[in-house]
């Protein structure tokens, strides 16, 4: 039985002090399997948190590691090959024993340690607030699913966000569809781009020095024509 995600206003306040960055990160996903098979997960806002930082992380190119039981070795010997490049660890999933577990280990190689603390799942809500005030108190930052996606998008490298991947991969990631699903000469509303994604898209673009607006998406409504157009607008 699935509990309530605790609010912001439940949990301690995270302590720690650097910035979180898209180009140093690493995804780490816990249990995903068993998780899958918890009573009312597809609906709940666990699930669509989890569908969300793996979406963002597809989108800005940053890598995901997938820690389960039948491959955890070779999950473990994957991060232990991310943990150079990218020191930025971002947790989510099942909180299980391994986890706790290992935490204190990898504090020992990097102190640039995050857990989505919405996209976590403990035996119960009281469970649930004390881990994260525990591990708060050991200097693990943690954040909800929202901040971390928006930090993610405003230190992504600009090259990368206004490249035609990148530009591609955000149009996908609204859509929650693989990009190579979408027709490059089709007009992405046919795909269900709606005008709360065109909003999402102009605010990330813009911010990394796009000249875009919003109407500038509905002139150019194909992948390929907005491409094309945002590529322009950026040099």
């Amino acid at each position: 039985m699935l509990y309530p995600i605790p609010k912001k206003i439940q949990l301690a306040p995270s302590q720690a002090k650097w910035q979180l960055s898209s180009a140093e990160s690493v995804v780490v996903l816990v249990g995903l399997q068993n998780l899958r098979m918890q009573k009312g997960i597809e609906e709940s806002e666990l699930m669509a948190n989890l569908i969300q930082i793996s979406n963002k992380a597809k989108a800005l190119d940053i890598p995901i590691v997938d820690l389960y039981g039948d491959d955890l070795i070779q999950g473990m010997q994957q991060l232990g090959e991310y943990a150079s490049t990218h020191p930025q660890l971002i947790f989510a999933g099942q909180v299980t024993p391994m986890l706790k577990q290992i935490l204190p280990h990898l504090l020992s190689v990097t102190d640039q340690i995050v857990v989505v603390d919405d996209a976590i799942l403990l035996a119960n809500q009281e469970q649930h607030i004390q881990w994260v005030e525990n591990i708060s108190g050991q200097g693990v930052h943690h954040l909800n699913t929202y901040s971390l996606t928006r930090l993610w998008d405003l230190s992504a490298p600009s090259e990368y966000v206004l490249s035609a991947k990148g530009i591609m991969l955000a149009v996908a990631e609204q859509l929650e569809m693989d990009a190579l699903e979408i027709d490059p000469y089709i007009d992405l509303r046919n795909y269900g781009l709606n005008s709360v994604a065109v909003v999402s898209l102009v605010g990330v673009w813009r911010a990394h020095g796009a000249n875009i607006r919003y109407e500038d998406v509905l002139h150019y409504p194909s992948l390929h024509e907005l491409a094309g157009f945002i590529l322009q607008s950026s040099r």
